[in-house]
């Protein structure tokens, strides 16, 4: 009897030190939702990561997305897999979704705007070898570490000068419900800065990141945010208009800028002095005629 109690005792032991010490370094991070994860990547589910992506789209002319347009279910795909670890081309990388600054402004830990910056590159190197659709899926995961930082969930934590936060997966909910379709209640907060820019991902993350964190006029900061949650308050809902909208514009940029140096100027060099020989062949040709009917 004594023997069996004693083999009981060591297995609840056993099964406590399991629990106990199974990924005690792991952190609860909180995402912009994806409207759930996909069963087929050819119908992706929609949530606030796709109205971000696909809205940054519209500021875009037809030239620029086109090539994004066509491969669309794949870009909104994409936007879910830095969440998605369990997908077969899922990453799951949840604990980089995040920027931090100290409140000197400096910056203490860049780690989002480094998967920005890393998938950029990826897409690039997938569009030089001309794998548009993997290209298009990729600059929709990288839209996902960009828009990340325009909740102030992520940059807070209880290593930062800001502290832990309090709000963060009830704050992404509820904008999930008015962003989990393309026209949706949100887009009231959509405008065009007027200007689309050339900037890299790395400095887009970096950006919104700054702005989420202090805000432009120094009031409506992370904190503010987080102690002052309340969406009855215009004031509350309208930064969170405002942080989204900027997502929307830097994207925007980062996409353009995308398309002017990794299309645009992958031309084939080898053409363009074949064509210049041509043209100046052409016009020769034909101001010697002209000359000889004078």
């Amino acid at each position: 009897m004594l023997q069996k109690r004693c083999l009981k005792l060591l297995l609840i032991a056993t099964l406590l030190s399991v629990l106990l010490s199974a990924n005690p370094k792991t952190a609860i991070v909180y995402c912009w939702s994806n409207g759930g994860y996909s069963a087929t990547p050819e119908n992706p589910d929609y949530g606030t990561h796709d109205w971000i992506a696909q809205h940054a789209l519209d500021w875009l002319s037809n030239e620029e997305k086109q090539y994004i347009l066509d491969n669309l279910a794949a870009y909104l795909y994409g936007t879910e897999l830095p969440d998605n670890g369990e997908a077969s081309d899922g990453i799951g990388d949840t604990t980089t979704h995040h920027i931090y600054y100290w409140a000197n402004e400096s910056i203490q830990d860049d780690a989002s705007a480094v998967r920005a910056q890393t998938e950029y590159n990826k897409a690039a190197n997938y569009m030089r070898t001309g794998n548009i659709a993997v290209a298009v899926k990729t600059l929709g995961i990288m839209s996902h570490y960009i828009a990340d930082v325009g909740v102030f969930g992520h940059v807070m934590s209880s290593r930062t000068d800001w502290g832990p936060e309090t709000h963060h997966s009830d704050y992404e909910t509820y904008v999930n419900e008015r962003t989990n379709a393309y026209n949706d209640e949100f887009d009231a907060f959509l405008s065009f800065d007027g200007v689309l820019g050339n900037i890299s991902a790395y400095n887009a993350s970096l950006t919104l990141a700054y702005d989420t964190t202090f805000d432009a006029d120094g009031d409506l900061t992370c904190v503010w945010m987080d102690q002052n949650y309340d969406w009855s308050n215009p004031t509350f809902r309208n930064r969170c208009g405002e942080s989204l909208n900027l997502a929307v514009n830097l994207i925007a940029d980062v996409l353009h800028t995308f398309y002017g140096s990794e299309i645009i100027s992958e031309f084939p060099s080898g053409i363009i002095m074949p064509i210049f020989a041509i043209t100046i062949t052409v016009v020769i040709t034909i101001y010697l005629r002209k000359k000889k009917v004078c």
